[in-house]
């Protein structure tokens, strides 16, 4: 399993530079304060990951199977090397039925309550603490030293508040180029709940600033939604959607469409 902390990666005869120990845990301890992942899920890890259902098994299984080909996505910069778990049917639009079909349509076709943002958390401690990154200094040119993975988790809604906020701002576009150089610049970007913010077009244009960049220089984005794939291109935008489809490869590889029973409520009853 892709969490044992006995696993690793094969990276052949291929230099690594290692720190002394010190200094190789003040650089993890960085990188795990930079990632951003919220306090509510310090505490996330795959091994404590419930499966009870099915569709937390495929979910599960699904991650694992993509942490597993990520070092290599990383290092050959793969045009395919996003995932993504969607709804089948969007918030958005089970939203627009009236209330007696929403509420029997919601309990067949839930997408809430399934864990994944769990996931992305614990995939985002698994990341940081596994995965090694080689910068390219000159075009076609490495560096002899690897480093560790950089991750950052954003919140849908808080994000592109924080993002139209700082368009605001009067400090001549400082603080929002400083926010999306980071969206830009992480090795993995974690996007939670994308499409969960109220739309507007200069969130659009934003969605696709940020999307676009990541497809072009081939950057992993392991995202989440409540979207299905035609509601999520109504709220992200039809070519950022475009995109990023294209990067997880579609369902014949990295997008998942998932339901499933919410899980809160199941603990509760």
């Amino acid at each position: 399993m892709v969490y044992d902390e006995k696993d690793a990666f094969n990276r052949g005869a291929k230099p690594i530079y290692r720190p002394c120990h010190c200094q190789e845990r003040k650089h993890l301890k960085n990188r795990f304060k930079n990632a951003l992942i919220p306090e509510e899920f310090e505490h996330a890890r795959f091994g404590n990951y419930q499966q009870d259902a099915e569709v937390q098994q495929t979910l599960f299984q699904a991650i694992q199977k993509y942490l597993q080909q990520l070092q290599q996505i990383i290092d050959d910069k793969q045009e395919i090397n996003s995932l993504g778990f969607m709804a089948i049917y969007g918030e958005s639009l089970i939203r627009e039925m009236s209330g007696e079909d929403r509420y029997s349509f919601k309990q067949k076709h839930n997408n809430f309550g399934l864990g994944k943002t769990h996931l992305q958390m614990a995939a985002a401690k698994w990341i940081i603490n596994k995965i090694l990154v080689r910068d390219e200094i000159a075009p076609g040119q490495k560096s002899k030293f690897d480093r560790g993975c950089r991750v950052l988790c954003v919140s849908d809604v808080t994000f592109m508040d924080d993002l139209i906020q700082a368009k605001m701002m009067r400090d001549e576009g400082k603080t929002l180029r400083d926010l999306l150089h980071g969206a830009f610049s992480v090795d993995v970007l974690i996007w939670d709940d994308l499409g969960k913010a109220k739309w507007s077009e200069s969130k659009e244009g934003l969605y696709y600033q940020i999307i676009n960049e990541r497809y072009r220089h081939k950057k992993p984005i392991i995202f989440s939604s409540n979207e299905d794939q035609g509601t999520l291109s109504d709220k992200i935008g039809y070519a950022a959607a475009s995109r990023l489809f294209g990067m997880t490869g579609g369902t014949d590889h990295f997008l998942y469409e998932v339901e499933g029973e919410d899980f809160r409520l199941r603990k509760e009853r």
